[in-house]
């Protein structure tokens, strides 16, 4: 071998070893790409790790970047499918195609596997939903959970959610800390609203109830959910599957066996349908429109009403409160109650 050939196989020894050296395993570049960028996030990361944990990295993680194929990443998408949570798929997908795309920016992978797939044909298009549930459906509700299998603290959040406008997820990270069951308040912190928003939600009675049977349950802890650990707030998303998982025509394997338990005739429902279907019987009593927007904690689109419209119309929405409290009691108990007239904004 010529000392010309000899130089060449070198320099050619030496851009397959750095060309290994560059090479990233899926689960490797996860980590990468979670500690640079899923930690700058609101919740740090932590719910997008979590998913990407579950779904992604056990089908791809010992894979190299490169290997990985559209047919991967549709197989990922469908499995969770499967599972009837099409809400994840998306979100998944969506989190597959930002990280890939980090790859390519930092020149690891030529191309994204995600980049030539269809979003809306492979994980659909998410178009708001607007599922309400009736007064029929939720006196049948109430007849339903006796036989459903769920916890008295998972019905508890059906009606809390259901009477307070909330979203699951504010109540899943809620702390006793919040409740003053003195004043007959919870506070909302800004860590846990969805807007960054705090919101102090008044008690109706009915409302009450609800808080006095978790703490019954889960007095001991710090957090009105505790996880498994009792060292932090349960997964957002468990109330939301034990209420899936009694929706379906056959139960899955290892999951509730009340399958059908919680199905009603208007169609599949999820806590957000609750928030929303609470927010409707507001305005069927009678209460205004920017009242109930305060009870759901919307941000006021509006920048000039936001910066100089301050009243916080808190008296009107615990009124609000207590009239859908008294209305899901009557619904619930089959009992007439006397009619709470809306209180006029002040000025």
């Amino acid at each position: 071998m010529t000392e010309a050939q000899q130089a060449a196989e070198e320099v050619q020894l030496e851009v397959s070893r750095r060309e290994a050296e560059s090479r990233k395993k899926v689960m490797d570049f996860f980590k990468q790409w979670k500690d640079d960028e899923l930690s700058k996030r609101k919740d740090g990361g932590k719910e997008s790790s979590r998913m990407m944990t579950k779904d992604v990295i056990p089908a791809i993680g010992e894979r190299y970047l490169e290997e990985i194929s559209k047919a991967d990443i549709r197989q990922i998408v469908k499995n969770i499918q499967k599972r009837g949570a099409d809400v994840l798929a998306r979100e998944v997908f969506t989190l597959m195609r930002q990280m890939f795309q980090c790859a390519v920016d930092d020149e690891l992978i030529e191309n994204n596997p995600t980049a030539s797939l269809n979003k809306k044909k492979l994980v659909g298009t998410g178009t708001e939903r607007d599922r309400v549930l009736s007064e029929d459906e939720i006196k049948l509700l109430a007849k339903q959970m006796d036989n459903s299998g769920l916890l008295p603290t998972a019905k508890a959040a059906i009606w809390i959610c259901l009477s307070t406008c909330c979203r699951i997820g504010e109540l899943s990270k809620a702390k006793w800390e919040h409740v003053d069951f003195e004043k007959k308040m919870w506070t909302i912190p800004p860590e846990n609203a969805k807007n960054g928003i705090a919101l102090e939600v008044s008690l109706s009675d009915f409302t009450l109830k609800q808080f006095e049977t978790i703490k019954a349950f889960n007095h001991g802890t710090s957090w009105l959910y505790p996880n498994r650990g009792k060292d932090g707030h349960v997964c957002t998303k468990t109330i939301t599957k034990q209420i899936g998982d009694r929706q379906r025509s056959e139960p899955l394997t290892n999951r509730s066996q009340k399958a059908d338990a919680l199905i009603l005739p208007g169609g599949k429902w999820s806590p957000h349908d609750l928030r929303r279907t609470g927010a409707t019987l507001m305005a069927s009593l009678g209460i205004k429109p920017e009242v109930i927007d305060r009870c759901q904690n919307h941000k006021e689109e509006n920048k000039i009403r936001r910066t100089y419209q301050r009243y916080s119309y808190a008296p009107e929405m615990k009124e609000a409160w207590k009239i859908l409290g008294v209305r899901l009691e009557s619904l619930i108990s089959g009992e007439a109650v006397a009619k709470v007239v809306p209180i006029a904004k002040n000025g």
